[in-house]
């Protein structure tokens, strides 16, 4: 386990919570196309400015139709790994506003959240939503619920923050290529 791994995540946590008093986290594993070799670069990059990017369009869209919608700024957590596979894969958790986002939703329904998340996948991979078909994994007990106000906060931290210490794991990362294999949220 690295140490400083485990700061940032619980770093991350602790900044989100502090913003949001009920806050979702999603679990999400994000994986290439496995016919071609990618050349990673930014794609992680990409892909968060694309989710951002949905989320306030989305936003901007219901306070238009009147509806009162408080921000959500998109905090996340991510780990790239590779066992055996041609392709590196990411482990990904993603914090938004429950306020505004409490549920993945219907993965084909382009007003949810997991569609958004799918489509913010593709786009960072040059990929039509039709081609990203598998390439975005929600596992079993992906999505979270932390609220700073109810009497079990602690606990609800400690569960996420335990199931996150995987992200944390030096197995099936790789070093000495310059790239880096964790990163997280600056703001």
């Amino acid at each position: 386990m690295f140490k400083e791994y485990l700061d940032r995540i619980e770093r991350v946590m602790k900044k989100t919570t502090s913003e949001y008093s009920r806050v979702t986290a999603v679990r999400v594993d994000l994986k290439f196309p496995s016919t071609i070799k990618y050349e990673v670069g930014n794609v992680i990059k990409r892909f968060i400015g694309s989710l951002t990017s949905q989320i306030e369009v989305d936003i901007k869209r219901k306070r238009r139709e009147g509806k009162r919608t408080p921000s959500c700024n998109v905090r996340y957590i991510w780990v790239k790994e590779n066992k055996l596979s041609i392709n590196d894969h990411y482990h990904c958790v993603l914090f938004f506003n429950k306020d505004v986002y409490a549920y993945l939703g219907n993965y084909r329904s382009i007003n949810n959240l997991a569609y958004k998340i799918q489509s913010a996948w593709c786009r960072a991979l040059d990929l039509d939503i039709d081609e990203g078909e598998g390439l975005v994994h929600f596992p079993k007990h992906a999505v979270y619920w932390l609220n700073r106000t109810a009497n079990n906060f602690e606990v609800q931290f400690d569960q996420l923050f335990k199931r996150l210490s995987y992200f944390a794991k030096s197995e099936t990362k790789k070093y000495g290529d310059r790239r880096r294999s964790f990163g997280c949220s600056q703001r």
